[in-house]
């Protein structure tokens, strides 16, 4: 089985999150730009078409393309139109934790630039938040995004196949699928989802459960966030994403808990180097360096303990300035104490050398 990777964020979600400029923290209006225009083109599609007795299928958005799009223009404006179509590309590119970081993205421009943020609330029209609102319910649209989240694989085995939310939900008799009369696709069972279920790496799971749970917090927290700022009668209501997030997430949690799994507590996370150093798992894959709270023996084991953190504000607190300091912090690691000095005050250097009696061959 492919062992779970450690999570890491889709995109560059700091950085998205740093102003444009002083003078426009959110840059400018790009709703015209060529770039922004062909991106909402190729979230369109292509629908079927015919030509004389020939039907061509109808072909799905670039998502791709999408993707990289709304990066570049985010690199240019501060804009909640990009943030969504980004997020539902991110799915498709990235998987669920990348609709989470989507998620994360949205939540941190909505707390930290709601006042600047494109589109922009008009004064003639007692800025009337009707059009912000209306951009994030796309995230609640049945066709546009819900359903993609329960057609996106749960689980994938090998062994026994891939099974997304749409597909447990037939196999329980919760839905009744509309098939094509020449479409020969076994319906999907619950022994062979069992199977898979029982057959996936288990830190894996844990990892579409981590996602899962974060898209469920973030969009708790859009939703408040709006609400806190145009009051609960004018707020996005975000309801069927936060149920269909929890109840995919009920499913892959109750596997994890049929399996087993424990969340590693401080102690039984801390590991002898010397015992883990060659170590591999039942695959015979190597087993990935666990960061744990407690004593650090190594330089290596305080840059992933860096790593580490800037990930968690990268997730959880992205309007955070922390991580620039953290990352900082992990480059001057590797210099002597005068790189690091001309480093953090240019202008210091000559003073210390005086100070300190040092010269160029003996600042290292």
């Amino acid at each position: 089985m492919t062992r779970h990777a450690t999570a890491m964020s889709a995109i560059e979600i700091e950085q998205f999150l740093s102003q444009i400029s002083a003078a426009e923290p959110c840059g400018e209006n790009l709703e015209y730009d060529p770039v922004f225009v062909e991106m909402e083109k190729l979230a369109q599609g292509t629908p079927e078409r015919q030509y004389g007795n020939t039907i061509i299928p109808a072909e799905p958005p670039n998502w791709g393309g999408i993707k990289k799009m709304a990066l570049g223009l985010l690199s240019r404006t501060k804009d909640l139109r990009v943030a969504v179509y980004l997020t539902r590309a991110l799915l498709y590119t990235d998987g669920l934790e990348g609709f989470r970081d989507g998620l994360v993205l949205l939540r941190g421009l909505i707390e930290q630039f709601w006042d600047e943020v494109h589109p922009k609330l008009d004064p003639d029209d007692g800025y009337d938040s009707t059009l912000r609102v209306n951009i994030v319910e796309v995230l609640i649209d049945p066709e546009e995004t819900l359903r993609s989240l329960k057609e996106w694989p749960l689980v994938v085995s090998r062994v026994a196949g891939r099974f997304s939310y749409r597909d447990i939900q037939i196999a329980a008799g919760e839905l009744k699928p509309i098939v094509a009369k020449d479409d020969k696709t076994p319906l999907p069972e619950q022994a062979m989802i069992d199977s898979a279920f029982q057959d996936v790496d288990l830190m894996e799971l844990k990892g579409t459960a981590d996602a899962l749970a974060g898209i469920k917090e973030n969009t708790q927290m859009i939703e408040a966030l709006i609400t806190e700022r145009v009051g609960i009668t004018q707020s996005a209501n975000l309801e069927l994403l936060r149920k269909l997030a929890q109840d995919m997430y009920s499913v892959v949690a109750g596997w994890l808990s049929r399996r087993g799994y424990v969340e590693p507590t401080v102690e039984t996370a801390m590991t002898d180097d010397a015992e883990t150093a060659g170590a591999v798992d039942a695959t015979g894959v190597p087993r990935e360096s666990r960061l744990v709270v407690g004593e650090l023996n190594s330089r290596e084991e305080v840059i992933r303990a860096i790593d580490k953190m800037c990930e968690y504000f990268s997730r959880y607190e992205p309007s955070s300035p922390v991580p620039f300091l953290l990352k900082r912090a992990r480059r001057l690691m590797s210099k002597d104490f005068m790189e690091v000095l001309r480093d953090l005050a240019p202008g210091g250097t000559d003073h210390a050398k005086v100070i300190l009696g040092l010269d160029e061959t003996s600042a290292g």
